[in-house]
């Protein structure tokens, strides 16, 4: 899910897109994930993205796993 300004984008993610860094923290290829959803970097531009979460979603249960802070300007 991102969470822009004015909007709140929901993308769908395949299990396997989904790593964990050598962090130990769960990460996911923003670039893989907006294509497979048929989006491109300008789109997440114009969303004026702020965070981005990682949300695991089991029988309309929603969890959040890991917020991601956007802090530079996109």
């Amino acid at each position: 899910m991102i969470k822009g300004r004015n909007q709140t984008i929901r993308l769908d993610v395949e299990s396997s897109d989904v790593l964990v860094n050598a962090d130990g923290m769960i990460d996911c290829p923003i670039d893989t994930v907006l294509r497979k959803n048929e989006y491109t970097f300008d789109d997440l531009n114009s969303w004026l993205a702020e965070e981005i979460h990682f949300v695991l979603i089991d029988n309309d249960d929603e969890q959040i796993l890991r917020t991601i802070k956007l802090n530079v300007n996109l």
